[in-house]
This record gives structure tokens, C-alpha cells and sequence, in this order.
């Protein structure tokens, strides 16, 4: 189908873009973990606001490889230590966070107040996000998958590219909708301890993810230890 101002077809480029988008959301990380947490423990919106932010920050890496900005694509590969370096600390002291919270008594007057509740929102987009956008294997991913198919020069036209990261932005957040829905309607099943045991079960997932990262940036024979890992 020749759609003037689209180099390609429209209607298939949002497809490929939205699977590649919902894909390359799915494999279980921080993200995830922090989706289901405040979709149980604070609720649907909670969820909902974390899986945008992480969907943000895959659209932030799909414009990277739609747009053919290997500048910065080179800027991440260059500095990979240091991104996994923050990104560790980071999921560290949130991880650490997590684990110390807890639950808020109802009625709290602080917490029903609108500007305490839009700036909650806001914490909770960009939480996710700096999770995503600090891993610089995400940007790797989006750039083997355009490649693969065949979408590496999808730059060269404006609304192709603006298409595809549009549709990478739904297909992740498609996913996330559905990990935030099946999170909350587990909610009922956590009350009192069972919360309190989740923020700390959850908050040491998130925590052992910046050590594994953290520890990944130590001069150790990886190639060998995968090896006898069998990785």
C-alpha cells in the first residue's frame, strides 16, 4: 500500500513496531517487579503510571534505533559501565527503600492531598523509566530487532520513524497494561502482613538486580564463568 510521506506500509510498520515494542518489554526485570508491587499494595493508577514510564523509556531506545542515531547509540555502548554503575546504585537504594516501607494508615491527610498524589504519579513514571533507560542492553535489543527486520533505514522518512516508535510505545505498554491488571486483581489476596512481606520480597528482587549489575562492572573472566555456567 503506497501512503504518501511512508517509505513503508503503515499499517504493517505499526505491527512490527508494536510487537518489537511489546516483546522487548517482556523478559522479567525491575520494572516488572515495581509494576506488580504498587499495583497490589497502592493499586491500579500506581501500576498503571510505572508501566508508562517504563514504556517511555523503551520508546526513548526505539527513537534511538528508528532514527538512526548512532551517536548516541555509541554514547550508551562507550559508556555502558557507567550506566550499569548508576542504574546498580540506583536499584540498590530503591531496592533498600521497598523493603523498609510501610503501607500508609488510611485517612493519612498527607497522602489524600491532590498535589501529594500528582507528585506520587510523577515518582512512579520516573522511577520506571530511570530503570529502563539505565540499561544499556535495552538499546542493544531495539537496534538487533530493527536490523533484523530489515528496519535499520526507517530513519530516512519522518513519518515512518515517528510511526514505529509510536507503535514500539503502545506495544510496551500494551504489556504492561497486562501485567498491572493481572497485579491488581490479586490485590484482595494481600492484606496487613501478606503487604508487608511483598514490599520486602519485592524490594529484594529489586535490590539483587543492582547488585548483580553492580557486580557485573568487576574485572572477572566472565566468558569463562558463563562458560562453566553453561550460559
Amino acid at each position: 500500500m503506497n501512503v504518501p510521506g511512508f517509505h513503508f506500509n503503515p499499517i504493517a510498520l505499526a505491527i512490527e513496531g508494536a510487537a518489537i515494542g511489546f516483546l522487548i518489554a517482556v523478559p522479567v526485570g525491575p520494572a516488572a517487579v515495581l509494576c506488580i508491587r504498587r499495583s497490589i499494595t497502592v493499586g491500579a493508577v500506581a501500576g498503571y503510571m510505572t508501566g508508562i514510564g517504563a514504556a517511555l523509556g523503551d520508546a526513548v531506545f526505539g527513537a534511538v534505533a528508528a532514527f538512526g542515531l548512532s551517536i548516541v547509540e555509541q554514547f550508551v555502548i562507550e559508556r555502558e559501565k557507567w550506566l550499569l554503575g548508576i542504574g546498580g546504585v540506583g536499584l540498590v537504594i530503591m531496592g533498600w527503600v521497598t523493603m523498609r516501607h510501610r503501607p500508609r494508615t488510611v485517612g493519612d491527610p498527607v497522602a489524600d492531598d491532590r498535589e501529594h498524589r500528582l507528585a506520587t504519579h510523577f515518582h512512579y513514571a520516573s522511577s520506571s523509566f530511570f530503570i529502563t533507560v539505565f540499561n544499556p542492553l535495552t538499546v542493544m535489543a531495539f537496534g538487533a530487532a530493527f536490523a533484523g527486520r530489515n528496519l535499520a533505514g526507517v530513519g530516512a522518512s519522518l513519518p515512518d520513524a515517528a510511526l514505529l516508535v509510536a507503535a514500539v510505545f503502545c506495544g510496551a505498554l500494551a504489556w504492561w497494561a497486562i501485567i498491572c491488571t493481572a497485579a491488581v486483581s490479586l490485590r484482595h489476596r494481600f492484606t496487613g502482613l501478606g503487604v508487608l512481606w511483598l514490599n520486602r520480597a519485592s524490594g529484594a528482587v529489586i535490590l539483587g538486580f543492582g547488585v548483580v549489575a553492580l557486580i557485573s562492572l568487576l574485572p572477572l573472566p566472565w566468558r569463562w564463568i558463563g562458560h562453566m555456567l553453561g550460559l
